[in-house]
């Protein structure tokens, strides 16, 4: 499973935000806190003339749809969510989740 996740932060949001939230994004992985996570990433656009806003995208694969379930309704996941995402979101995020063959 394939989850995608555009966001779009505040203008005066400081690199130091962003990166500090990559950070524990990517821990959920390497700490091995969240089951089933395969791989994550999460970072700014390169691309401004045609993200349409967007600003930073999150990209995690899953071994399957019931560890998408489990990885969204972790405790530090939700964590994440709360305390570092939405004070800094300009608008709420566009999410997508497709199953695909490895």
């Amino acid at each position: 499973v394939k989850h995608i996740v555009l966001f779009k932060f505040k203008t005066d949001t400081p690199p130091a935000a962003a990166e500090d939230i990559k950070r524990k994004f990517i821990a959920l992985k390497a700490g091995g806190k969240v089951p089933g996570i395969l791989a994550i990433s999460f970072g700014p656009t390169f691309k401004h003339d045609r993200s349409q806003g967007y600003t930073h995208a999150l990209v995690v694969d899953l071994e399957s749809k019931e560890a998408l379930e489990g990885y969204a309704g972790h405790p530090e996941h939700v964590a994440i969510v709360t305390n570092d995402l939405k004070p800094i979101f300009e608008a709420p995020p566009c999410a997508m989740d497709y199953e695909y063959d490895l």
